[in-house]
């Protein structure tokens, strides 16, 4: 499990014993209240007795009034906390893991590549160097086929990166099929620039999604 994981985990077991002591307190609080009514309720001829009660009676408002502040501190701080889980499992949820970052990073480097190398498949000198370029990127990009998205992102977001990761996994396939002569024909060419260009469309809609600085990764290109 991550930082994140282990952190949600403890902020929301503490605010759970907060929530707990809070209602404890509050108990005590009202069993108090009904011990100290039930005293008012006597009535001793004796001085002395009555005195000691008063004194009984004092203390236990005094009492009452401090599990009526722990048991209200208590349950503000439970409340607090779970507010706090909460916010710590919502930026799971809309926020790439290490693991998905990675592979969107590779994968818009990997595009980048694969888009450069095939559009100058068309006036290259060394054709086994560029079958060997070909068929790495094509490897690398069917290797998207054994990943999937995060869990503990949102439905939406886990579609749209399973997608993404899906479409990669095809290009590779489909790369990988084809020679160096034949992505030299000029329909086969455009056909699969377009399928680049395809997944491409996704990945900026991966990046809108996840608020990912593309200016960033081309700058470090």
């Amino acid at each position: 499990m991550s930082i994140l994981d282990w952190l949600f985990i403890g902020i929301l077991s503490t605010a759970i014993l907060c929530i707990i002591f809070s209602i404890v307190c509050l108990i005590s609080y009202f069993l108090t209240k009904k011990e100290r009514l039930k005293i008012k309720q006597r009535r001793p001829k004796n001085r002395k007795k009555r005195r000691i009660l008063k004194k009984k009676v004092h203390m236990l408002m005094k009492k009452g009034k401090k599990q009526i502040q722990l048991g209200l501190t208590f349950l503000l701080l439970g409340i607090a906390l779970a507010g706090g889980a909460a916010f710590s499992r919502y930026h799971q949820a809309t926020n790439l893991g290490d693991r998905d970052s990675d592979g969107i990073v590779e994968g818009y480097y990997l595009l980048n590549k694969t888009f450069e190398q095939l559009e100058s498949i068309e006036g290259t000198q060394n054709v086994e160097k560029t079958r060997k370029n070909m068929r790495e990127l094509a490897a690398k990009l069917s290797g998207f086929g054994i990943r999937y998205a995060d869990p503990r992102l949102t439905v939406e977001g886990q579609q749209l990166l399973n997608r993404y990761y899906s479409q990669m996994k095809e290009l590779g396939l489909n790369l990988n099929n084809q020679s160096v002569e034949s992505l030299q024909e000029k329909t086969t060419y455009e056909n699969y620039l377009a399928d680049i260009k395809k997944v491409q469309t996704i990945q900026k809609k991966v990046f809108t999604y996840f608020n990912v600085n593309e200016t960033a990764l081309k700058q470090k290109k």
